[in-house]
Formats: structure tokens, sequence, C-alpha cells
């Protein structure tokens, strides 16, 4: 018999995330034998998100627990409000964010596991003040199967902090 994993409200592993906003990890990859990650985060209003991106081995599941949640998927945006769910499926190119007046909260899950990107992307965030290179930015998501399709700013930063705190 196993004991389960209970991770207790308010707890888990918390960092900024690429965006600047407050990102959780629930259940990381190391308690699932790295089938899926189960993350908690949020956009401040009006936040853009991360830029577009695509994996070709993960799906992303989302439940909006707050707010309401913009997802661009392929050519379609959805607007997905408190109670609702979405996966977006492998290869499909995505972008969620806020679009709307007050902030969203929300569950995500990778599967399988990216925690690990999320956590290296936090230092990269802090090494370099929230504007690593595009070139950094791309070499960490060509190891964590996540391919940017656009990255902000022609001079060759990512620009990836751009929500306030």
């Amino acid at each position: 018999m196993s004991d389960p994993t209970v991770i207790a409200a308010g707890q888990g592993r918390s960092f900024r995330g690429p965006t600047g906003a407050p990102m959780t990890v629930k259940i990381d990859g190391a308690v699932t034998g790295g089938a899926y990650s189960l993350i908690e985060y949020s956009h401040a209003a009006g936040a853009p998100g991360p830029p577009p991106h695509v994996h070709e081995r993960h799906e992303e599941a989302f439940r909006v627990l707050e707010g309401e949640l913009s997802l661009d998927v392929d050519d379609r945006t959805i607007t997905l409000c408190a109670g609702e769910y979405a996966m977006v499926p492998r290869g499909a190119v995505h972008r969620p964010y806020n679009a709307g007046p007050a902030g969203v909260r929300f569950l995500f899950i990778t599967s399988p596991a990216l925690d690990g990107f999320f956590v290296e992307m936090a230092e990269l965030n802090a090494a370099t003040n929230g504007d690593p290179p595009a070139t950094a930015l791309r070499e960490l998501g060509a190891r964590w199967d996540c391919v940017f399709t656009s990255l902000p700013g022609g001079d060759g930063r990512a620009g990836m902090v751009n929500e306030p705190t």
C-alpha cells in the first residue's frame, strides 16, 4: 500500500513564473514518476503571458480557479471562466494570457512533467533580471520540448518577465 501525497493549501514549491507572476508547483514530476506536473499560476489584469509556443511531446490542461483566462490555440482564441477546463493537445501552438480587467488564478497540468522547465526558467530570469537573451530561451525550450514560435524584442532579448509582482 502506498501513501498518498498531500499538499496543504498554501504549500508547494513557489517561485516567480516565466512572466514574473507567482507560480507554485503543487505536484512535481518526482512524485509522479515524470508522468505529469500540477502547477498553480496567476496572471495580473491585462498580462500578456508567455510567448506563443508548442510542445510536440506534452499536453497541457488548464482549470481556472478565479477570473478569466484567455487561451490562444492555433488560430482560435477561447476564454475560460472560473470552473472551466481546456486541454491543449501536443503540436498545437498556444499561449495562455489575461485579456481581462481582473487577475486570473488557474491550475495547469503538463503531461509528461514540465515542472523542471519552470524551475530553470525562474533561474534564468533571476540571472538576467527578467530579460533573458532569446538564444538562452530557445536553448532552454529545446531541452524541455517548448519551442517558442515568436519571441518579443528585436534586440535578441526575450523580455519574459512582463507582469507586476
